[in-house]
């Protein structure tokens, strides 16, 4: 039977609201998905067919201080981990794949480090890789000051997030455009088609529905500091998607994770940028079967 179902919400066992949606149908093969920075559980594709086709179930999860997740002040990419454990056995789900966009890599590698048993395959899609001395090195001159300033200055990314979580209520199309400016040419040919524009929209807008706390918590806090585990210690098979005219996250960031991962293999697409699961969605979900 399929379904989607997008405002649901689990009460953790800390008394946190855990914030999820559902795509797919209710028997299909479950995947947990991880959404990109500054989005939310509403980040899926436009076109659900591929899910159907291939008797597919998506659960899309919040995590904290986005969407209607609650914000977690001690949280680390491992409590979140823990979180979607608890999520996961509520459900009465015990193997299942796990597919990451952008930002939500370190997190799907968390939950794979943390609980390799349950896992089946794993998916990274234009992955964010450990913030370091030789990852910087490939970064764009603007997403460089970027993270360095949320690393060494989070008290003016906090300002900067606040101020534009005020724009995403005043003006959402025009804050949206700005933020886009960034992306390479294949990303922008993306985001002319009206469809991919109003996912982007829905799943910004509802990042920032409790404020910026959350966002700026992860870049500042999680993100660009140590994720708590090692590359090499990742067990599962992990199966990297990455375009080599990504301008957010450097196509080198995924030759660095598969070449630290044992079983890890890396798909490139040599002219794509950073939304590569709008053009390929079908192909990585299926993957993970």
């Amino acid at each position: 039977m399929a379904m989607k179902n997008i405002n649901q919400y689990f009460i953790l066992k800390d008394k946190r609201k855990l914030g999820f949606a559902e795509y797919g149908e209710i028997d299909g093969f479950p995947i947990i998905y991880y959404h990109g920075s500054q989005s939310s559980r509403l980040e899926m594709h436009y076109d659900l067919s591929f899910v159907s086709d291939n008797n597919l179930r998506i659960i899309s999860i919040d995590r904290p201080g986005h969407g209607i997740s609650d914000f977690n002040q001690s949280g680390t990419i491992l409590s979140f981990a823990e979180d979607v454990k608890e999520l996961i056995e509520h459900l009465g789900i015990n193997i299942f794949s796990v597919a990451g966009m952008s930002a939500g890599a370190p997190f799907v590698l968390g939950l794979t480090y943390l609980f390799p048993e349950n896992i089946y395959k794993v998916s990274i899609i234009s992955g964010f890789a450990p913030f370091n001395k030789k990852s910087k090195q490939y970064l764009s001159k603007k997403v460089k000051i970027i993270l360095s300033l949320a690393k060494s200055f989070p008290f003016l990314l906090k300002i900067i997030l606040r101020l534009q979580a005020k724009q995403i209520v005043s003006n959402p199309k025009k804050t949206l455009r700005n933020f886009l400016k960034i992306m390479s040419e294949p990303d922008q040919e993306v985001l002319k088609n009206d469809l991919v524009m109003k996912v982007i929209e829905s799943m910004f807008k509802e990042a920032f529905k409790n404020g910026s706390k959350g966002v700026a918590y992860e870049i500042s806090n999680l993100l660009v500091n140590s994720w708590g585990f090692e590359l090499s210690n990742i067990k599962v098979p992990v199966t990297f998607w990455h375009g080599e005219k990504d301008y957010n996250v450097p196509f080198e960031w995924a030759e660095l994770m598969t070449s630290e991962i044992n079983q890890a293999h890396l798909n490139k697409y040599s002219e794509e940028g950073h939304l590569i699961i709008f053009k390929h969605a079908r192909e990585i979900f299926t993957n993970l079967r």
